[in-house]
């Protein structure tokens, strides 16, 4: 069996960032350099030290990545200037699927033309140096947001750029965006990015990781959302990362989202201190909802402000915020100002003082619970030399299957759909190794739910599209 181990640390990183810094566009970047600039950094834009002071309401973070160094620049201040806790730095497409040739070439025609022909931050393009110059002056974490399979390259120059938030991993920002990207790869890149951050990383100032718990933000249950993040953080865990936030997206039920939250935020830290990772920090990011936005701008914002509460409700330690825009494309800075400053609004005037329980929360938590340790169980159970190739294993038997994830090799056999609480349920666990007790409890809430004759592909369809 190939438990998670602090012995599994990669080996040869030395050799492995000789290849990767060779790159042209790493430009001589310096890693004693680096590290004397992180050092030098504010305090305040450390995670760890923002998270550790927070009060009792969920920091805020917007989205937001432009083309051009003057447009970022804006929309940065914009954002901090609003109120922000964190501030984002999206990646462009491009550059995510590591086309940087592409994205250069895009990005100067976008300077020429004054207009965005990427829809994020080349940041390879750019290079760390002028990067830099985006923050001077910041007293805030910044996060650097993209979607990357093989992000090695990219997160060298954003820590050297002075960022040292780091979303991603190597399930997380593979299935949901990469349809032939081989995922034992990805898993490989992503524990040299957790092992470099992990070398940047001084008692105190760590460079915070996190996962992406939406995945592809399609009737995804909870089981496989909190399964991936577990299996994230642990890998991360292994390479050295000592701060860490797993996350999950808005589900669409008040009820489902308080348990999921509950059963990641204890089942994360349980997996953690029972492999030898108990001095790891970690904190719980809720996601607004990712799924297709009323273009409506009123329905928009009851939206937010609804999903605010559910951050509340649950004690997330940040909440990932959308704009009214979210339905027309990538949003202007004053709307993500607006955004930031009505969710600030909402969690300030609707606090609930001593969290949520009640019945119905307590048997959703248990069935998750059931389901997660029963998955997590069978994974540590398989046999291999170290815990990446169980996760993969786990993948490639259909154990780790992702709805409507666009990976070839993803398995597509688990089908899920909603009750009539709007929870996503099972309908067809595929090839996951659920306890029967929980497929049938899975199956009586679908089976309670009206059908008014639809077909189940239109039941589906209904399902994905609620929120409009």
């Amino acid at each position: 069996m190939a438990r998670p181990s602090i012995d599994a640390r990669l080996p040869h990183i030395d050799s492995q960032r000789a290849q990767v810094l060779a790159h042209p566009l790493a430009r001589g970047l310096d890693t004693a350099e680096v590290a004397r600039h992180l050092a030098g950094l504010p305090a305040q834009r450390f995670p760890s030290t923002v998270y550790g002071s927070r009060g009792p309401l969920p920091l805020i973070q917007p989205r937001g990545g432009v083309p051009t160094f003057d447009e970022q620049l804006m929309l940065t201040r914009a954002l901090s200037d609003a109120g922000a806790d964190f501030i984002p730095l999206t990646i462009d497409s491009c550059t995510r699927h590591n086309q940087y040739d592409t994205a250069m070439q895009l990005l100067r025609r976008s300077e020429e033309e004054g207009r965005s022909l990427l829809n994020g931050y080349p940041l390879v393009c750019h290079g760390h140096e002028l990067t830099r110059q985006l923050y001077e002056g910041l007293d805030k974490p910044v996060s650097l947001r993209h979607g990357t399979p093989d992000a090695r390259l990219l997160v060298e120059l954003a820590i050297a750029s002075g960022i040292v938030e780091i979303e991603g991993g190597g399930l997380c920002y593979c299935l949901p965006y990469s349809e032939g990207f081989p995922l034992d790869r990805a898993l490989l890149h992503w524990q040299y990015v957790d092992r470099v951050c992990a070398l940047y990383s001084t008692p105190g100032r760590p460079v915070h990781r996190e996962s992406f718990g939406p995945l592809s933000a399609t009737l995804v249950p909870p089981v496989i959302a909190i399964t991936v993040q577990i299996a994230e953080a642990l890998l991360a865990a292994e390479q050295g990362v000592m701060s860490f936030a797993v996350s999950f997206g808005q589900t669409g039920s008040f009820v489902q989202d308080v348990a999921t939250a509950r059963v990641l935020r204890a089942l994360a830290r349980e997996a953690l201190d029972e492999h030898g990772f108990a001095d790891v920090q970690l904190r719980l990011v809720y996601h607004q909802w990712m799924g297709q936005f009323p273009m409506q701008r009123e329905r928009a914002a009851a939206l937010i402000a609804g999903s605010a509460v559910v951050a509340g409700a649950i004690d997330a330690d940040k909440i990932v915020v959308k704009t009214v825009d979210e339905a027309f494309g990538v949003p202007r800075p004053e709307v993500n100002a607006q955004a930031v400053d009505a969710v600030r609004y909402v969690l300030r005037t609707f606090a609930l003082p001593g969290g949520t329980a009640s019945p119905q929360i307590d048997a959703e938590a248990a069935l998750i619970e059931s389901e997660v340790r029963s998955l997590l169980q069978a994974i540590y159970g398989l046999s291999g030399d170290m815990f990446w190739e169980s996760v993969y294993r786990a993948f490639q038997m259909g154990w780790i299957d992702l709805p409507f994830s666009p990976h070839a090799d993803n398995a597509n056999k688990l089908v899920t759909m909603r009750d009539a609480q709007q929870s996503i349920r099972i309908a067809d666990p595929g090839a996951l190794p659920l306890p029967p007790q929980a497929i049938a409890a899975e199956r009586r809430a679908i089976d309670a739910r009206p059908d008014n004759g639809e077909k189940t592909y239109r039941r589906m369809l209904a399902d994905i599209s609620m929120m409009v």
